[in-house]
């Protein structure tokens, strides 16, 4: 129960976090239709926020604002996308109520009260070139008609009411740019708001000085630097090279991490030098290994203090291999975990890195793991997809062990399953290094004009491409697939995202915003039926041919893809639910 309750505060500032930030984005998107929509003279019935039922209405003007109970989508309703005919066929009955002689209101709900009721003999409530509105009426005795207000409305049931969409109020009866821009705008607006955030991200945390010693901030708790280091500490030394800017101390960061993970420091602290070391962080992320949170492996004593014991309590000599730290396969089913110690492992290498390494078309080899730095540079040659398993391993089983125990208790396990390595083609795809090695410190920042703004369309134009490099891996014939439709996240797993990233301050997480902005605006201009994308090939099909698709063909095959999406939309949720548990 203490669990529960310390972390519904997080949960409840994810659940606020996410509803801010998807209702910023859409609603972002939508104005961008709205605006120009309005600008074109197109009728906008309603502008939504959300799905399902409405939970808020306020009609300004002649456009109902709407926010509706599930804070996912949202849309502006235009006239001419639904059709309106069947409201007023011939032979159907319905009432009037008139402003002055005109008609101001259509009857369509057959208990409510009108002026006048009877059946339509024939009406035009469209205009086309100018034409008055009227409708026809059989009242029995002779038919009458009406001339129509382009302002009236159509009352439904429970006092439902829609304003009638004279030709020229509609979307279609627009140009081809006022209907492309239309339609271009949402995804533009999304475009617009994550380069302005990316503007603001940059010109808050500034560009690194990297004429400068100091240390500017220590990453966090989980950082290997945070115990040892503070901020404002000066690097002097980092393994015997002698350091007098930011630039050394990457520099002699990357050389050190070429041999060991094993960074010996010294540093200057209010005049004070001081000398420490740290164990780096090596995150191996084409397999998904790290040693965060792993310790040494030394060779057991026969003290009373005995680190390692077997499941059944009874002392556990292992003096050699290797523990791992954090660990995230791709294989949701992989039983190797974190703490787990491996002593061998087998690759089986793909025919593209075989014939480079070995000269052979196909090899498996067993390797004796020892350390961190062997383990990293058996990944980096792998660069096509290989198949991993662990041998003679040793996996925490603590079921049975004494709640109070703080010893780690192991079984042996003679072959773990299998996983794959991520491609060089992946990880490149998706700016991700094959390695990383940190310890957690940053330089310190300093504001400068122009290199903010550069920074912020790298960041904005990094995001833009990296959109078109997963959808090529996603579709683009390859024989290796490793980015599949399951690997895609929705609404529930942008939740996931958001309550990670809600720790670490607020310029990550808007950071996440503009790069979820870009993404969603990319969608939206897909060329698929039923998104902006899909509705812009259909313009551009009519500027080709100089014919306008039919209206009825458009509707029915802008239907069966909006369908479709819905079915990818709920499975994409379901892995999304799987991963988030």
């Amino acid at each position: 129960m203490f669990l529960a309750l310390t972390g519904f505060p997080l949960v409840l500032l994810s659940i606020i976090a996410f509803i801010i930030i998807i209702g910023v984005i859409i609603c972002i998107h939508e104005l961008g239709h709205f605006y120009f929509a309005k600008k074109a003279g197109i009728l906008c019935h309603e502008f939504s926020f959300g799905m399902g039922p409405a939970i808020y209405k306020k009609k300004v003007g002649e456009t109902t604002f709407c926010i509706r109970l599930i804070p996912i989508g949202g849309y502006v309703s235009m006239a001419g996308e639904e059709v309106t005919s069947d409201y007023y066929k011939p032979g159907l009955e319905i009432g009037l109520n008139f402003d002055g002689d005109a008609v101001s209101e259509i009857i369509l709900d057959e208990k409510r009260s009108a002026e006048i009721r009877g059946t339509i003999k024939n009406a035009d409530l469209e205009g086309k070139d100018g034409n008055p509105l009227y409708i026809t009426l059989d009242l029995g005795a002779q038919d009458h008609y009406f001339p129509v207000k382009r302002d009236a409305i159509y009352v439904f049931e429970n006092n439902q009411t829609l304003q009638i969409e004279p030709y020229d109020r509609s979307f279609d009866s627009k140009t081809k740019w006022q209907r492309f821009i239309t339609l271009f705008a949402g995804p533009m607006n999304n475009f617009i708001l994550a380069l302005v955030i990316y503007l603001i991200v940059s010109f808050a945390s500034g560009v690194p000085n990297y004429k400068s010693n100091k240390i500017g901030a220590i990453s966090g708790n989980t950082y290997p630097a945070y115990d040892v280091l503070k901020k404002g500490d000066e690097i002097k030394e980092i393994n015997g090279k002698n350091i007098s800017s930011w630039t050394d101390v990457q520099k002699a960061l990357d050389d050190a991490f070429l041999t060991t993970t094993t960074i010996n420091i010294k540093f200057d602290r209010k005049g004070e030098e001081k000398q420490d070391e740290i164990e780096g962080i090596s995150i191996i992320q084409s397999v998904g290994l790290s040693n965060v949170g792993a310790d040494k492996l030394t060779p057991i004593s026969t003290d009373d203090n005995i680190k390692y014991k077997d499941s059944n309590g009874n002392e556990l000599i292992i003096d050699k291999g290797l523990m791992l730290g954090t660990v995230s396969f791709r294989n949701s089913k992989m039983d190797v975990s974190k703490k787990s110690i491996i002593t061998k492992m087998k690759v089986v290498y793909d025919k593209t890195d075989s014939k480079a390494l070995f000269n052979v078309d196909s090899y498996e080899a067993v390797y004796e793991i020892e350390s961190w730095m062997q383990l990293i540079n058996i990944f980096k040659d792998i660069k096509s997809q290989a198949k991993i398993t662990f041998i003679d391993y040793y996996r925490i089983n603590n079921n049975g062990t004494p709640k109070n125990d703080t010893d780690d208790y192991y079984e042996f396990v003679s072959e773990s399953k299998e996983t794959t390595t991520y491609t060089d083609e992946v990880l490149k795809s998706q700016n991700v290094d094959k390695v990383v090695n940190l310890i957690g410190i940053s330089p310190v920042m300093k504001f400068d004009f122009f290199m903010s703004i550069g920074n912020a369309f790298k960041s904005f134009w990094s995001d833009f491409t990296l959109v078109f490099r997963t959808l090529k891996l996603l579709i683009a014939p390859s024989g290796v697939r490793q980015i599949g439709v399951n690997n895609l996240s929705g609404f529930v797993g942008i939740f996931g995202l958001i309550e990670k990233y809600i720790g670490n301050g607020i310029l990550p997480l808007l950071a996440f915003t503009a790069m979820l902005s870009v993404n969603i605006g990319i969608m939206n201009l897909l060329p698929i039926p039923a998104l902006d994308g899909g509705r812009i090939v259909f313009l551009l099909v009519e500027a080709i041919t100089k014919k306008r698709p039919s209206k009825k063909v458009e509707s029915i095959i802008n239907t069966v893809f909006f369908v479709l999406l819905m079915a990818l939309f709920v499975y994409i949720t379901v892995h999304d639910i799987i991963r988030l548990f």
